[in-house]
């Protein structure tokens, strides 16, 4: 389970706050005050928490309740309570729980958990964020849908797989007689070498031994001349009666050496330096290109492998056809199951989605789920298409319609996990009606009970509904965030009702929303 849930923001030295701090409710929190106090401000310290914006403030910090940590963070953070603040300084750093933590890893963390939605934005009302919603709605209506959903999406894997596996061998095919003959002219080449591991390095010692030739001769003949006067030694040995055989014994063992010495010098002098030289050549170069004789003899046996290949490409061409045939098939079946599985709920999703756009007052919408030209990841070769009443195409709508639809979108998905994401809105009921502006709020009441929703307003129907209310206020030097009590509450509903001079019209009204919210 995935969650996370702010329990305190602070902020300090902000353009617009010198110190404030505030403890939001778990559900909804709004915040008003006349323009220019700093509402967005705050919002923009909210948003930059999390990475989405650029830090406005010297140091901002928020205690966090943060459940589904992926394993990624898990060398940054535990599960449970957690601090994350930001210094900005000469840069801007983040950390997590004092550990230093990349403005990027901030970003991936938290992305999953917020829904920013502000009046020109708009971008969750692509296909594929459509086609998350209604699946979303069919597993709450239906428990095996996922299942299905699952399976669509491994065929199309399998299908994937198949179809890059037979692009490559066709590509291969068209060029087939080039590589196979630059493969046989590779493998020719190093069969002609033909090398062995290590010959390179006895090549390099019989080189080595080859240029001290004429010195080892020399010096050889030196101690035969010497070793030809040994029976002179035994001779002395005899007279002065002395038994040590051991000078002998050497003598004996380095004629022996003498002996081997001058048989390697007659091998020697019938190796042929310039063969020896140019090998070694050869196998420098192989060793230059592949690493190594062991690397270049690896290479060969890899080359032969690849012949085959070429080869028998015909064949490796007919099982790849067939192999996505039958990939194919598979998932057009999977995507069969999965459309019908939609179409199955799909008049209760429109039924209830409708439902809320009542309340949003907002026009009916007709959905339809249309076959498209091409397979595409997640969207199961459909679709969706949705036109409101009476033939107003969703690219058309206006933004402030786009950012109510969302908030439908996300009502009617599946969230039972509380708390799993922070929903913030900068005035997404700026030049709505008042009817518009007590829907959008009545639907954020709703959603607040999976949401944490932080919400700016200038209309009194969201204050009326929240869970807690904030006034910013300016004051002389800096402004404050004020949590507003029952009292404070209605002095401010009726200020946005009444504007300044408040009246005892609004103050009756403000009393009588939040008794009706008690």
């Amino acid at each position: 389970m995935q969650k996370l849930l702010i329990h305190k923001i602070s902020i300090f030295n902000s353009p617009t706050f010198k110190e404030a701090s505030f403890e939001p409710s778990p559900y909804f929190n709004v915040f008003s005050g006349a323009s220019g106090a700093g509402k967005s401000v705050l919002m923009e310290s909210i948003l930059a928490l999390f990475g989405l914006r650029e830090c406005n403030a010297c140091k901002l910090e928020a205690y966090l309740e943060l459940e589904g940590i992926p394993e990624a963070f898990e060398d940054f953070i535990d599960e449970g309570e957690v601090v994350l603040s930001i210094v900005k300084k000469e840069k801007v750093s983040y950390f997590l729980n004092a550990q230093k933590i990349p403005k990027k890893k901030i970003q991936e963390l938290f992305s999953p958990f917020l829904k920013h939605l502000a009046t020109k934005r708009g971008e969750d009302l692509n296909q594929e964020n459509l086609i998350f919603v209604l699946d979303s709605y069919c597993q709450l209506k239906s428990g095996i849908h996922q299942q299905k959903l699952d399976s669509y999406h491994q065929s199309l894997i399998e299908y994937q797989k198949s179809k890059k596996i037979l692009e490559t061998i066709e590509r291969e095919s068209l060029q087939v007689y080039e590589l196979k003959e630059f493969v046989r002219f590779e493998i020719q080449k190093l069969e002609s070498l033909a090398p062995k591991e290590g010959e390179y390095e006895e090549l390099l010692e019989l080189k080595k031994a080859i240029s001290k030739k004429e010195k080892i001769a020399q010096s050889l003949q030196e101690v035969l001349e010497i070793l030809s006067h040994s029976h002179k030694i035994s001779n002395f040995l005899d007279l002065i009666g002395e038994t040590n055989s051991s000078i002998l014994e050497s003598f004996n063992e380095l004629e022996l050496i003498c002996e081997r010495e001058n048989e390697y010098l007659t091998e020697l002098q019938e190796s042929n330096i310039e063969t020896i030289l140019s090998r070694l050549e050869e196998l420098s170069s192989l060793k230059h290109r592949y690493g190594g004789v062991k690397e270049a003899l690896e290479y060969l046996e890899n080359k032969k492998e690849e012949l085959k290949k070429y080869e028998n490409i015909e064949e490796n061409l007919k099982e790849a056809r067939t192999s996505l045939r039958v990939a194919k098939e598979a998932l057009l079946k999977h995507t069969e199951v999965l459309l019908c599985s939609r179409k199955q709920y799909l008049g209760d999703f429109t039924k209830d989605l409708n439902a809320i756009l009542i309340t949003l007052k907002m026009p009916q919408v007709k959905i339809e789920l249309l076959y498209q030209n091409s397979l595409q990841e997640s969207l199961g070769d459909i679709f969706l298409s949705m036109v409101f009443l009476p033939n107003t195409a969703l690219n058309n709508l206006s933004s402030g319609e786009a950012n109510r639809l969302r908030l439908a979108l996300l009502l009617i998905q599946n969230t039972e996990i509380k708390n799993q994401a922070i929903i913030i809105l900068d005035e997404i009921d700026a030049n709505l009606s008042g009817e518009e502006s007590q829907g959008v709020g009545e639907i954020l009441k709703k959603l607040s009970s999976n949401f944490q929703i932080f919400a700016i307003s200038h209309q009194p129907h969201m204050p009326s509904l929240a869970t807690k209310h904030f006034l910013v206020q300016k004051q002389a030097e800096t402004s404050k965030i004020i949590e507003l009590d029952k009292v404070g509450r209605i002095e401010e509903i009726a200020r946005m009702i009444s504007g300044k001079n408040i009246t005892k019209e609004a103050i009756d009204f403000a009393t009588q929303c939040l008794k009706d919210l008690e």
